[in-house]
Parts: structure tokens; C-alpha cells; sequence
């Protein structure tokens, strides 16, 4: 009897930390599929916020290849102070995107006789939302489409042409904090030789 006791107690106990266990994992489940709007609206202010800082504001725009020094200087200072709002307070990966950002921003003017004048992200399908803690993965399509204008060669005509690509496989990784979703890192692909940025420096925290 006093076996049967033990045995007794024993299953009782595994039932008691399965049940706690699934409904652990069901309340988990339950505030994931919460938070999965704010995740997505947090991917879609990003996204139109690098829209932005891949395109000259137009009272800069040159077809020479370059920008005047101050104006340089001007725009770096306001997307690393942009950066900072929409980021996690995390040095690294603020200057990560920095680089990547102001890099695509040098590749719509540096070309000479030509200039980006406009850049849209569109958002076509999340394919995966992946959890980790308190960070997110979450795997895009998106399309974009982009606008330049440039000095025809033969007759110096100013012109304009579209280019644009589809169903690129995106990235962003977000951390909760303090109650918001903020961006730790994010992968997309523009329109220059569809090259896809990447680093090593994948999660932080």
C-alpha cells in the first residue's frame, strides 16, 4: 500500500506540472499571436523609415555623384539620431544598420548624371514569425520599387526611370522592451545588383 502510495503521489505530481506546463505554453502561444500586429506594424515603420534615408532629400540632389561636405554631414548626424529612436539602445547594432543605410544612400547619388528620387518597400507576405525569448525573427516578401532620374548621355535630356524588384526575402529581428517592439537588425535587399547585406552579428542583446 505505501508503494502504491508513492506511485500515487508521483503521478499525481507529473500530471500537476504537465497541466501547469500546458497552460504555460498556451498563455506563451496566446500573447505571441497578440503581439504579432505590433511586430508587423514596428517591420512597416521601419521599412518606411529606410525608405526615406535611402533617398537624398530633393533640395540635395546633384547628378555630379556627389554631395557638398556639410550636407554630409547633416544627413549622417539625423539617421544615426533617427536610428537611435527606432533601434534597441545597443551601440553594435545601431552602427550596423548605420553603415548598411548610409551606404545605400551613397549608391542612389554616387552614380554620376543619375540620382534616386524615390524608394517604396512594400510588404507582400510575412513568411515566419520565429520567437526567441523576447526577440522575434520575423521572414518577409516584399517589393520595391524605385525611381531615378537621370541626363541622357546623347542629348543631356533629364529623364526618369523606374526599377523595380519583387518577392525578395527580407529580415528583421525586433526585441520587446518595455512593452515595445524595437528593431535589433534587419536584412533587406534594394535594387543595387540585388545584393543582399549580412553580418556575423546576427542577435544581440
Amino acid at each position: 500500500m505505501k508503494i502504491l502510495k508513492k506511485i500515487n503521489k508521483g503521478l499525481l505530481l507529473t500530471i500537476i506540472v504537465l497541466v501547469v506546463l500546458i497552460i504555460y505554453l498556451t498563455n506563451v502561444e496566446k500573447q505571441r499571436d497578440t503581439d504579432k500586429p505590433d511586430i508587423q506594424k514596428a517591420c512597416e515603420e521601419f521599412i518606411t523609415f529606410t525608405d526615406k534615408y535611402v533617398v537624398l532629400p530633393e533640395d540635395m540632389r546633384t547628378f555630379t555623384g556627389e554631395i557638398s561636405k556639410e550636407n554630409e554631414e547633416k544627413l549622417k548626424k539625423e539617421l544615426r539620431e533617427e536610428l537611435e529612436k527606432q533601434m534597441i539602445k545597443n551601440d553594435e547594432a545601431i552602427e550596423i544598420q548605420y553603415e548598411y543605410l548610409l551606404d545605400e544612400l551613397k549608391n542612389g547619388y554616387r552614380t554620376v548624371n543619375e540620382v534616386r528620387t524615390k524608394n517604396k518597400r512594400t510588404i507582400t507576405k510575412i513568411s515566419s514569425y520565429e520567437f526567441d525569448g523576447d526577440q522575434v525573427t520575423v521572414t518577409l516578401k516584399t517589393s520595391v520599387e524605385s525611381t531615378y532620374k537621370y541626363i541622357e548621355e546623347n542629348t543631356g535630356v533629364e529623364k526618369e526611370r523606374q526599377n523595380a524588384i519583387s518577392n525578395t526575402d527580407d529580415e528583421i529581428i525586433l526585441q520587446k522592451v518595455d512593452g515595445q517592439w524595437k528593431v535589433v537588425y534587419s536584412n533587406m535587399q534594394f535594387d543595387n545588383n540585388n545584393e543582399i547585406y549580412y553580418t556575423d552579428s546576427m542577435m544581440m542583446y
